[in-house]
């Protein structure tokens, strides 16, 4: 899909550009070389494009096993780095090789997305399949995996998407209503257990955070046409802002306006994505599309709220423009199977009948 293709590849180009406006300040601040983010960040989009491609050119039953086996891989490393992961800022998400950094959640999440997928297809499909228990299973797992480094964001968009894909497959209402009231609960249990997410949840309340305070600055100095490449000035107060809070780099030096465009690119590959669910009766393929595109606008609209001060802080990356290795990576797999999937020189039955 030219569309899809094109969207994604915008979002890589511009991210290029605001990691390089918004980490030369913390490279100086660390005694590092100016550009040593920007490098990473181009070397790591780079890489993203050969991903895309790759992902891009397989059929549904590789993508099947290439998911399967880097989700027993991801698993895996999330049960690793709980004992030689590398803490940072009080968490455990992190391991390093070669001198780079590897966050194993993120390539998680596309791979979760085709396996359940996958088994719950099998569970419809096939009255003896056990695939709603595979399904549970596999998400309490992940989720405590998650829980235990703590990383609340990353478990909210997992069991966000598990339960999206749930409701896609057709499961009874008073399961879905069950899920729905099991969510304020474990928001509370997650209050009362995790001091980070108590200290976020009570600045936001009582409207103290330092970080969303300079990132309404942010927007507040941009206007509409934005103060121009490179000018901003709050981001070198702004913790994390070539990560964490890159759109509203974006939005002091690029504007309102630039904003919008991004806003858009983001519903054009989410809409575009489930304009495909509607032209195939395939279940994997309505369950893997609409999946990865849910997780994919479920990501970026908590980097957009919590940069706007809609919801409390979150360590969140916006797929394809913030700094980060893992992320990135993580996104351009979710890239390359959406183009797999929604290839229109193939047709959608046909791949289903040859898998």
């Amino acid at each position: 899909d030219r569309y899809l293709l094109t969207s994604f590849f915008t979002l890589i180009i511009f991210g290029i550009f605001l990691v390089m406006a918004s980490s030369q300040h913390l490279a100086e601040s660390l005694n590092i070389p100016s550009h040593h983010f920007t490098i990473r960040h181009l070397l790591f989009g780079s890489l993203s494009i050969p991903i895309i491609i790759f992902f891009s050119i397989l059929n549904q039953k590789q993508i099947k096993i290439f998911c399967i086996f880097g989700l027993l891989v991801s698993i895996s490393l999330l049960l690793f780095i709980l004992f030689e992961g590398e803490r940072i800022k009080g968490a455990q998400r992190w391991f390093y090789l070669g001198g780079f950094s590897f966050q194993p959640s993120e390539a998680c999440k596309p791979f979760f997305v085709i396996f359940n997928a996958w088994i719950l297809t099998l569970w419809v499909e096939k009255s003896k399949s056990q695939g709603w228990m595979w399904s549970i299973a596999t998400i309490i797992i992940i989720s405590t995996l998650l829980l235990l480094q703590p990383d609340l964001g990353m478990t909210i968009v997992m069991i966000f998407t598990w339960g999206f894909q749930l409701f896609i497959t057709g499961i009874p209402l008073i399961i879905i209503l069950f899920l729905v009231l099991a969510f304020p609960i474990f928001m509370i249990l997650s209050y009362q257990n995790f001091s980070h997410v108590k200290i976020r949840i009570d600045n936001f309340i009582e409207g103290k955070t330092y970080q969303v305070s300079k990132s309404l600055q942010s927007f507040e100095s941009g206007g509409f046409w934005g103060k121009g490449p490179g000018e901003g000035f709050y981001k070198k107060s702004l913790p994390d802002a070539h990560s964490d809070f890159v759109f509203a780099v974006a939005a002091e030096e690029y504007g309102v306006l630039i904003c919008c465009l991004i806003i858009a690119i983001y519903c054009l590959i989410i809409l575009r994505s489930f304009l495909y669910t509607i032209k195939t009766n395939n279940l994997f393929f309505i369950l893997s599309i609409s999946g990865l595109a849910f997780q994919f606008g479920f990501q970026s609209l908590i980097h957009l709220a919590s940069n706007t001060d809609l919801i409390p802080t979150k360590g969140m990356t916006l797929p394809f423009l913030s700094y980060g290795g893992s992320s990135i990576l993580a996104s351009a797999i979710t890239a390359g199977i959406l183009l797999s999937l929604t290839r229109k020189n193939i047709s959608l039955e046909t791949l289903a009948k040859k898998s």
